[in-house]
């Protein structure tokens, strides 16, 4: 990732397969929540499989089966949110990862920022312009002062901010946060070393979470992005990870996809997933289904990689996601609402050739984009960073 030798990148192309995965994972849910328009059970309901049978009305032995199929895909497209917080733990990973070894990057925070500005702002505003002039999109806001402040990176304050025009933009918001304080994160954690690091960030975020919930009462915004120290947990578990395989690779690797990496990862989702409750688990809720999800879905996403006629759209997904991101949801908004009066599967068809389309071309954007932004500032492309490289994801 810190560079593009294809020996290295052989070795770490199961991260952008997992980003790959990850983000059409998240467009996915927000094209079948918007087609299921509250029509189907929520699979956090401890209810939810026998809410499901019933709505199927199963006669036979077969029927039964199809019912219980459906009802774990359902639950599937449903709890495709879940995957940002691997893409928090993904920023994390990629800017540390191509510092190697150092607190601070060779050539200087300035350089650096430049280089996280260029990576991240034309592609932003593109976006903006794509939302301003398509009309396949859903606008469900007005044109108005909100769009030249969220075109100027405010995704955050005032509240109202958060949501505007393109909802998936306060990920955007909440990557700005982070990179402002990322010296600072960079240095606690060559400071402390990856595991104190990482505890030390689990309790902010708990701390955070349970000021923000519990004593301030704020506006849920700011729990899920809109103040960083609410998700600097995955962020920091990303920035660990990507310590320890500069420092002990082959070790770190043999863990994370072997076994031991796979029953963690079991288990941390799984506490997670029964932490997603009003209460004090719920501090706790986005940190372990980042953690624990992220390392399952790095297995699925190795295993994917060998599957004929499946390694070159995952790196491709992966490789130019941040696009994916920007764009999509407005879309799958506007096309998810008509057509709701589909049944499932051919919806489901419709859909993934919906969000095939929609990969592609924001794929070949973000590529466009990056050019013409580097040769516009006189660039070259190497500093412009590639999108494994701490890309806001």
């Amino acid at each position: 990732m810190a560079d593009r030798a294809p020996a290295r990148a052989a070795r770490l192309d199961w991260i952008d397969a997992t980003r790959g995965f990850s983000i059409l994972w998240v467009a996915w849910f927000h094209f079948f929540v918007t087609w299921a328009n509250g029509r189907l059970p929520w699979p956090f309901n401890p209810a939810y499989f026998s809410l499901y049978t019933d709505s199927c009305s199963p006669q036979t032995t077969l029927d039964r089966m199809g019912c219980t199929a459906q009802s774990l895909f359902v639950a599937f497209s449903q709890l495709g949110s879940q995957a940002v917080a691997v893409f928090v733990l993904l920023s994390g990973l990629g800017l540390t990862y191509a510092l190697g070894t150092s607190a601070r990057p060779a050539s200087g925070w300035r350089v650096w920022y430049r280089q996280r500005l260029l990576r991240l702002f034309p592609m932003y505003w593109a976006a903006h312009l794509v939302w301003l002039v398509s009309p396949f999109v859903a606008r469900t806001d007005p044109v108005d002062w909100r769009f030249l402040a969220s075109l100027a990176g405010d995704r955050v304050w005032p509240p109202g901010l958060f949501y505007y025009a393109n909802p998936a933009w306060w990920f955007f918001g909440l990557i700005v946060q982070l990179y402002l304080v990322y010296p600072l994160l960079a240095a606690l954690l060559h400071r402390l070393g990856p595991a104190l690091f990482l505890a030390a960030a689990a309790a902010f975020t708990v701390a955070s979470r349970w000021l923000l919930l519990d004593v301030i009462e704020a506006n849920g915004i700011f729990v899920q992005g809109a103040f960083f120290g609410s998700r600097l947990w995955e962020f920091a578990a990303g920035m660990s990870l990507a310590l320890l395989l500069r420092r002990h690779r082959a070790r770190t690797l043999a863990w994370l996809l072997g076994l031991p990496g796979l029953l963690a990862g079991a288990a941390l989702y799984t506490a997670g997933f029964l932490s997603y409750r009003p209460g004090p688990s719920f501090t706790c809720t986005d940190g372990l289904v980042g953690m624990g999800l992220f390392a399952l879905l790095a297995h699925l996403a190795r295993a994917l990689l060998v599957l004929p006629g499946l390694r070159r759209p995952l790196l491709f997904l992966g490789a130019y996601s941040y696009g994916f991101y920007l764009l999509h949801q407005p879309y799958v908004l506007w096309a998810g609402e008509r057509l709701r009066d589909l049944s499932l599967g051919p919806f489901v068809l419709a859909g993934g050739l919906v969000l095939v389309f929609l990969a592609w071309g924001s794929g070949l954007l973000e590529r466009v984009v990056n050019g013409l932004a580097r040769r516009a500032l006189g660039v070259p492309p190497r500093e412009g960073g590639h999108p494994a490289q701490g890309a806001a994801r």
